[in-house]
């Protein structure tokens, strides 16, 4: 009986073992895995490349931050540009003669350079008025 067993799986073995090798060689088969691995390999690419593209992006950024390059410089000067433009149109349409706005625009103007000035100067001696400011705990 033993022996009956053993041909048993002997032939199951050899079936088994042919299916496979029929499957192993069939080029529908190899056709079509081929294709999906090539499709999942370009599905894998474009993330890769979209994800380096935008860490190459942030890293370019980065640097250039650390560096003190930024975009900042041209926005203010647009911002500026666009401050400039609105104020020369305001003075065309103003409801005040040229002369009465030049002289207010002139006076706002001396107000901003003075104060300008003060903060100057203030900002220059910071650390000499901080450590006239700072209380002692001496009670002096």
């Amino acid at each position: 009986m033993a022996s009956f067993g053993r041909r048993r799986d002997a032939k199951h073995w050899a079936r088994f073992a042919m299916k496979i090798g029929l499957f192993l060689t069939d080029a529908k088969l190899w056709s079509a895995i081929n294709r999906q691995l090539r499709e999942r390999t370009e599905d894998i690419s474009d993330s890769m490349r979209d994800r380096y593209e935008e860490s190459g992006g942030r890293f370019d950024d980065a640097h250039a931050a650390l560096l003190g390059e930024s975009h900042w410089f041209g926005s203010t000067l647009c911002f500026l540009g666009g401050v400039g433009v609105g104020v020369g149109l305001g003075m065309l349409l103003a409801p005040v003669s040229g002369e009465q706005a030049r002289s207010v625009i002139r006076d706002r103007a001396a107000n901003v350079k003075s104060k300008v000035a003060d903060f100057a100067k203030g900002s220059s001696g910071t650390s000499q008025f901080r450590s006239s400011q700072v209380p002692t705990g001496t009670g002096d």
